[in-house]
């Protein structure tokens, strides 16, 4: 088995499931649950969950080291955190209704995370990398640049996923698509995909929900994949499974497209339960 590295954004997820449409000045009742998230935390989970040797990079506030770092381990994950004096833990609050979800993010500490000091050296250890494109926004051109250089450098697989349409419109669809330029694999939804296309990456996996998933290798679309019909409770953490999953499967030795078809059935397991990571 071959050694996996996640980088990215650890989120204390607030999930809000109303009971009904929610009301204006006035009370909802409502379902709220409280976890450790943030989409690299997620994918990291589940990439262990599935069987993957996993290590986690992420920033978060300095008081909360350990009980983050325990909360990894409860899922098989070796974290290595970096920590904030200034900040705090970024916190998120998800607001689900229906097959939709609305997110208000504060970053925190992720902000922090620094890059550069992860070396072609320590990069090197690894033979997949995979990083959500939320840690890539507020970096310059060339911080980001001379990252994807150094993983490719040290000889892994990298693999990106966006993270978020509205944050790539602001920080500009065609920087960020200059920005991943040449990276392995792409892992957009459908709103990222219709900013994205195919060109930035070498393979694009587009995760589409229900409607299941579609591969583009060098811009050509190859294969769909049906999803799986599941009575969704909260979508989620569906991507995040998805990519996890995927990672998981490659790092085992699994070929491309049956990786994908095992991906597509975790995300479905994802959706069942509340929250964004595997059930313990």
């Amino acid at each position: 088995m071959e050694r996996v590295l996640v980088i990215g954004d650890v989120i204390d997820d607030i999930i809000v499931v109303p009971e009904r449409q929610v009301r204006a000045n006035t009370d909802t009742n409502a379902q709220i649950t409280q976890t450790l998230g943030g989409s690299a935390s997620n994918m990291a989970s589940w990439a262990s969950h599935e069987g993957a040797e996993v290590t986690f990079i992420g920033c978060v506030g300095a008081s909360d080291a350990d009980r983050v770092t325990k909360e990894f381990e409860s899922f098989g994950v070796h974290a290595q955190l970096q920590t904030s004096e200034k900040l705090k833990t970024g916190s998120l609050v998800v607001l689900v209704e229906g097959a939709s979800r609305s997110m208000l993010t504060d970053r925190g500490a992720n902000k922090e995370l620094a890059l550069e000091e992860l070396t072609i050296d320590y990069l090197s250890d690894f033979s997949y990398v995979l990083l959500s494109g939320y840690t890539l926004f507020g970096r310059s051109e060339a911080e980001i640049k001379n990252f994807v250089f150094r993983v490719q450098d040290a000889g892994a697989l990298l693999a990106i996923d966006p993270g978020s349409s509205g944050y790539i419109k602001d920080f500009g669809v065609e920087l960020f698509k200059s920005c991943v330029n040449g990276v392995d694999i792409l892992l957009p939804n459908e709103e990222e995909f219709e900013l994205l296309s195919t060109g930035s990456s070498h393979i694009t996996i587009v995760t589409k929900g229900s409607h299941g998933v579609d591969l583009y290798i060098e811009g050509i679309k190859t294969n769909s994949f049906e999803a799986e019909k599941v009575n969704a409770a909260d979508p989620t953490g569906a991507g995040d499974a998805f990519a996890g999953s995927l990672i998981a499967n490659l790092s085992q030795g699994v070929e491309l497209h049956s990786a994908i078809a095992n991906a597509t059935k975790t995300a479905a397991k994802a959706v069942t339960t509340i929250g964004a990571r595997p059930q313990l």
